[in-house]
Parts: structure tokens; C-alpha cells; sequence
């Protein structure tokens, strides 16, 4: 899903860049392999809130400093962001050219007016019918909030980073699992969870398509706040116990994610009843991936078996600069940096 997008020239390598809520990831693809190679990968604090007009340079320079540690020639990127009021969802409009989808979606759907929309036409099996006004075209929709976008283009273009694309994180996660598990998208009705620091993304998939989106604002910042509150502390510290899993936040986990196992229990009961389909596999990532014990303490109030995913696994690492241990802790977080990359090297 493009927000912006430019004509850029074929390189060997392909730069993702993931904006998170106090972070931001970044990634280096080499390309024309038969296996994709993850030459670098980095992560930068995001010392100022993001969103804030006063919070722009403070942003630049840790796009700026993380671009200053690796060697390549110029600064293109695929950005990935994921701000409050994202939309993702399907849509059904008679057949028409998609700039006249933009203006029927605004009228039908909801007020998209102050949203930056992209939309995607999805491969349909489903006879329809002859008639040709009949036709009816499915549509995946993105859409983003103005202000927040141009938050992030700010940013990129003040650290004098040029944005081959801004796109959701709750759809680059997708376009990566698409690339690096073809056969398993293919064969089975897979749920892929993206956990954020303010909200978490359902992606529902089978038969290689993306058929149900439900984003909950409730992510592992809520978690925080929730043990901060029980334990008497500043959030601070109860991310750092959160980190270590004391013992007195094991008790407390399961009433700290009641409200996202309820919502996601709830979520595949509603894609199985209406796709017929029985959700098979679940994997997870984002920054609460990276915790087998809170995906434990979920899969077991939601009733599911949650696994983290390795969104590596099937790229070349060993050219990698750094540490093996920090690279698989990172894993988890790099998911939406390297689908941003991984699916316009398969084009």
C-alpha cells in the first residue's frame, strides 16, 4: 500500500525504515540473489513524541544517525508507519477507474476527507456475473490520517531521506509473510498479529489474499500502563519488570491483556464464521512477539496457540553486521521494515 510514491531506479539494495512509537528500525536488503541478504540492520531512539511539530529534528537526527552508520551511496527508503486512525478494510464499488473509487469510497463508506487513501484491487475466484454493470470490483483500502502522514514526510525529508513509499505497518507485515511463507499463505487461513506499542493489527489471509483486518487500539503500552497501575510504580519501571517477567507481573498478565484476548477471540470466531475456514496457524510479531511468555499467557486466554514469527528465517544473514544474539532479539521488531522491502523486490 502506497501513500507516496516516486519513480526510483533499480538498485541492489533496498532500505526499510519503521517508525515506531519511542523507536525507529531500519533495515538493508541486498538484492538479485535467488535469497534476499540482510546486509545491515539498525535501531534509533526516538528521544521526542512523535507527531509533535517541536518533534521533527529530534526524529531527523535519529533517521539521520542511523543512516550515518551504514555504507551506501544515497538515501532512498520504504518508510512504514502506523499512526492513530489507521483504516484497513475491504470495500465493494461497481466496476470504474480507481480515481473515481477515492471519490465513491468518501461518499459510500465513511468520511475519508482528511485521509490519505490507496487502494488495491484484489484477484476475485468467485464467478460473477456477465453483465458488465454487474461487475463488481473488491478492494483493498488503506488509509491514514493527513496530519500524522505528513508528520513522517517531514521528518524523512529533513533528515534528507527520500521516500520511495510511506506505507501501514499492518500491511507491510502481510506483503513479508506473503514473500517468505508463499506455500503456507497459499495453503491454510493463517492469522498474522502485529503488536505495536498502541495498537494491535489482526491480519486474517488464506489463499494468499488478505480477507479481514481489525486493528485494536490496545497494544503493549496499554499492557504497561496496566501493571504501572497495579504495582505502583512509574511506567518506567514496570517496563523494565515487564522486560525481566517478575514474578509479580506473571500475576498479572492475564488481567493486563483480558481486553486484547477478548477482542481476538472474538475476531476469529468472526472470520470463521464468515469465511467457513478454520484459522490453522497464528504467529505473531512486533515488540510483543519478542516475549514467548505474554504470547503464552494470550494464546491462553484467547484459546489459541500463538508462535512468534521468525521473519527472517528465510534470508541470508551471515553477511549481517553485528551481534547474533541482538539480531534475533530484533527479530521480532524488523518484521514491518523488511515486508516494506521483501515485497517490492518480488515485483
Amino acid at each position: 500500500m502506497f501513500f507516496k510514491r516516486d519513480k526510483h531506479t533499480k538498485r541492489d539494495w533496498a532500505v526499510g525504515l519503521d517508525f515506531g512509537a519511542s523507536c525507529v528500525r531500519g533495515v538493508i536488503i541486498r538484492r538479485g540473489d535467488a535469497v534476499p541478504k540482510l546486509a545491515a540492520f539498525d535501531i534509533r531512539p526516538l528521544k521526542a513524541a512523535v507527531g509533535q511539530a517541536d518533534s521533527i529534528a529530534p526524529a531527523a537526527a535519529a533517521v539521520a544517525q542511523l543512516f550515518g552508520g551504514w555504507s551506501i551511496p544515497d538515501r532512498h527508503a520504504f518508510a512504514v508507519i502506523n499512526p492513530i486512525g489507521t483504516v484497513v478494510c475491504q470495500a465493494e464499488l461497481p466496476r470504474m477507474p480507481l480515481s473515481e473509487a477515492r471519490a465513491a469510497l468518501r461518499l459510500k463508506h465513511r468520511d475519508f476527507t482528511n485521509y490519505y487513501l490507496d487502494l488495491v484491487e484484489q484477484d476475485v475466484t468467485v464467478a460473477q456475473p456477465q453483465n458488465a454493470q454487474s461487475i463488481k470490483m473488491q478492494l483493498l483500502v488503506g488509509a491514514a490520517p493527513h496530519e500524522p502522514v505528513r508528520w513522517y514526510r517531514d521528518v524523512l525529508l529533513a533528515a534528507k531521506v527520500c521516500p520511495a513509499a510511506i506505507e501501514l505497518s499492518a500491511l507491510t507485515v502481510v506483503n513479508g509473510l506473503l514473500v517468505t511463507e508463499s506455500e503456507l499463505c497459499q495453503s491454510a487461513a493463517v492469522l498474522l498479529l502485529d503488536f505495536g506499542a498502541h495498537s494491535t493489527a489482526m491480519n486474517f489471509l488464506r489463499h494468499s489474499r488478505l480477507l479481514f483486518t481489525h486493528i485494536m487500539y490496545f497494544g503493549s503500552h496499554q499492557i504497561t500502563e496496566h501493571l504501572a497501575h497495579k504495582l505502583g510504580v512509574e511506567l518506567p519501571a514496570a517496563e523494565i519488570d515487564k522486560q525481566k517477567m517478575t514474578a509479580p507481573v506473571q500475576e498479572l498478565l492475564p488481567a493486563a491483556i483480558a481486553p486484547l484476548a477478548r477482542e481476538l477471540r472474538w475476531s476469529i470466531d468472526f472470520f470463521e464464521r464468515q469465511h467457513e475456514a478454520r484459522v490453522s496457524r497464528v504467529l505473531a510479531c512486533g515488540g510483543v512477539a519478542g516475549s514467548a511468555k505474554i504470547l503464552e499467557v494470550i494464546g491462553q486466554e484467547a484459546g489459541i496457540h500463538i508462535e512468534a514469527w521468525n521473519c527472517l528465517q528465510h534470508l541470508d544473514t551471515t553477511q549481517t553486521r553485528g551481534d547474533r544474539a541482538q539480531l534475533a532479539a530484533a527479530t521480532p521488531v524488523l518484521a514491518a521494515a523488511l515486508g516494506a522491502v521483501l515485497a517490492r523486490s518480488a515485483e
